[in-house]
């Protein structure tokens, strides 16, 4: 099969799943479909270049079997991974960029918390705006470790940090999540169940 016939595969099978991949990380659907965009664009001129096709695990990138098997990889699946990466690099490196600019904008809304009754909607809707309150290094932390189900040693590997930092991540953003999430008034002890 050869690049063009990969392309098309991973666009049709995976698309949605690189989107919300995209969109966990950054929180804006059309953000999200950049990135993923862009990230084909990048796997294209990869591919174009003499020299130009190299397995994922060279570039130390995690696989993801498109028929939930382990056993051999096809080349779909050397896309996704690469695929995925580049989105995470870009979703980082955008945000370094536009860092400054955000410290300037304006802030006109007051960031109060308006709970309504629970419900699937308003749920996923608290997580989305307490992952906005992570830095890019916490909330690519979080992402991987708990929607994509890495270890912390394959966070580490795909961010390119010692273990110890992903921990302390994770422990500040999951401390930053706590204040969000939990409701008003509600204190948790160390050690109690939630």
């Amino acid at each position: 099969m050869g690049w063009h016939e990969d392309l098309e595969t991973l666009a049709a099978q995976r698309g949605s799943a690189l989107v919300g991949y995209a969109y966990t990380l950054c929180g804006d659907v059309r953000q999200a479909e950049d990135l993923v965009q862009e990230s084909l664009v990048k796997y294209c001129s990869r591919l174009m270049r003499p020299g130009g096709r190299r397995r994922p695990a060279a570039l130390g990138m995690r696989t993801v079997p498109l028929d939930g098997t382990d056993d051999g990889h096809t080349s779909v699946e050397f896309a996704e991974a690469y695929v995925r990466r580049t989105i995470l690099n870009l979703y980082l490196d955008g945000w370094r960029r536009t860092k400054r600019w955000a410290e300037i904008v304006p802030r006109v809304a007051t960031d109060d918390r308006v709970r309504f009754p629970d419900s699937g909607i308003t749920a996923r809707a608290d997580v989305v705006h307490a992952l906005a309150r992570l830095g890019p290094r916490h909330r690519a932390c979080v992402v991987l470790r708990y929607l994509e189900d890495m270890t912390i040693e394959q966070v580490a590997d795909a961010l390119g940090i010692a273990p110890g930092t992903v921990k302390r991540y994770l422990h500040d953003a999951l401390h930053t999540l706590r204040d969000v999430l939990e409701p008003a008034g509600v204190a948790v002890t160390e050690g109690e169940p939630r």
